[in-house]
């Protein structure tokens, strides 16, 4: 399991496991449709790039609120939510 933190507060922490992410992009949706309320890849606050024949990366802007909503729509489990203490 490749499990890299991508995120971090002293609250949370936002894990991605790339050999879970079929790149669907769920989550980038979500993202946007929450932080503009409409469905725009170009609005999301994280990047899934999927390169031919490579695991997917993901990138975590600096407006990120750590809502958790993306990890929450991910169907296969490649994002996790941690809450610190």
């Amino acid at each position: 399991m490749n499990i890299r933190i991508m995120s971090k507060t002293n609250s949370s922490i936002i894990k991605f496991n790339p050999d879970k992410c079929v790149a669907c992009r769920i989550c980038e949706l979500w993202c946007s449709y929450i932080n503009t309320g409409k469905f725009s890849l170009n609005e999301a606050n994280l990047k899934i790039n999927y390169p031919y024949k490579d695991l997917p990366q993901i990138s975590i802007n600096e407006k990120c609120k750590e809502c958790g909503q993306c990890v929450e729509m991910c169907l296969y489990g490649a994002l996790i939510f941690e809450e610190g203490s």
